[in-house]
């Protein structure tokens, strides 16, 4: 699973409640550049996405990421920018803060819908 998140204690949760599920991180990422390289070198299982990173909206990843089939939950401090919501409208979206926990098996769900 694909972690972008720029909040270090968040994203180091999220991190541990991933594996816990027994998933292999990639990540995580406080950079949507930084992301965007991971997936070049790897192709995740699925991704948890903070809406405002470090270097801007999360667009060109949360594409990136959709237009190869990979499932995507949203985490974001207010809402989901109205771009991502036209783009994206079946997306899940969790508003923060929101338990690590939930994250994960939120993406968890997304995933298995991909494989059944």
């Amino acid at each position: 699973m694909l972690i972008a998140e720029d909040n270090f204690m968040v994203a180091m949760d999220l991190a541990f409640e991933c594996e816990e599920l027994g998933a292999e991180v990639v990540g995580p990422f406080a950079r949507v550049e930084d992301a965007l390289v991971a997936t070049q070198a790897e192709s995740p299982d699925g991704a948890i996405l903070d809406v405002n990173l470090l270097d801007g909206y999360v667009t060109p990843l949360a594409q990136k990421l959709i237009e190869l089939n990979i499932p995507v939950v949203f985490c974001t401090g207010v809402s989901l920018p109205a771009e991502l919501q036209q783009r994206y409208p079946a997306a899940q979206v969790f508003i923060k803060p929101t338990a690590s926990k939930t994250l994960a098996d939120a993406l968890e769900v997304e995933i298995s819908k991909r494989f059944s």
